[in-house]
């Protein structure tokens, strides 16, 4: 949360990312993306069951994995609030909580780089949405107009009055034509 403002100037400035992009993205990865708390707290599970000789079985280890990726969704972005959700975790699994106070003694360290893991993949989430965005556009873009053609039936009465923007050929040269351009003109 406190890496927001510099990395949403980060990705504008430096990688061209649209604004409208970065400014939806950044704030939603921010709250939710949080891949590196997630991680962090599978290995500091699975830490605390092998320093207590502990061994998990396969639904344990899907515990784990599914309440680390519930609980990181839910966890504040402050410093450290990474280690209340392993108490979590180790309820959930039956281990004992007793062991966190060895987490707390480095968090203060793993805290940056489960920082710059969200703080990645946030950027990346972007820079992909923004490079699906270009590529969508350049599809649908139109092909440069080049050249304005404007079918219009000529006022013969009034040559004078006509827009110099617009070109007339003059191709009603016979009296029967007139005739019908001149009925055109009333009908229009």
């Amino acid at each position: 949360s406190a890496t927001l403002p510099s990395m949403i100037k980060c990705v504008e400035e430096n990688n061209g990312i649209d604004k409208r992009i970065s400014r939806f993205i950044l704030p939603i990865g921010a709250t939710v993306n949080m891949d590196g708390a997630a991680i962090f707290q599978c290995i500091a599970a699975v830490f605390i069951a092998q320093l207590n000789n502990f061994e998990l079985n396969a639904g344990q280890i899907f515990t784990i994995l599914v309440t680390a990726t519930a609980a990181s969704v839910g966890a504040a972005g402050v410093p450290a609030g990474g280690v209340l959700t392993i108490a979590i975790i180790l309820e959930a699994i039956g281990l004992p909580t007793n062991d966190l106070s060895l987490i707390l003694a480095v968090d203060w360290i793993v805290d940056r780089t489960t920082t710059v893991v969200n703080v990645e993949g946030d950027a990346f989430g972007a820079g992909i949405l923004h490079h699906i965005n270009q590529k969508e556009m350049r599809k649908k873009q139109l092909p440069e107009l080049k050249e304005v053609n404007v079918e219009a039936v000529p006022n013969i009465r009034s040559e004078e009055e006509t827009s110099p923007l617009v070109t007339h050929k003059n191709q009603a040269t016979s009296p029967s034509v007139v005739e019908n351009l001149e009925a055109r003109e009333s009908v229009l």
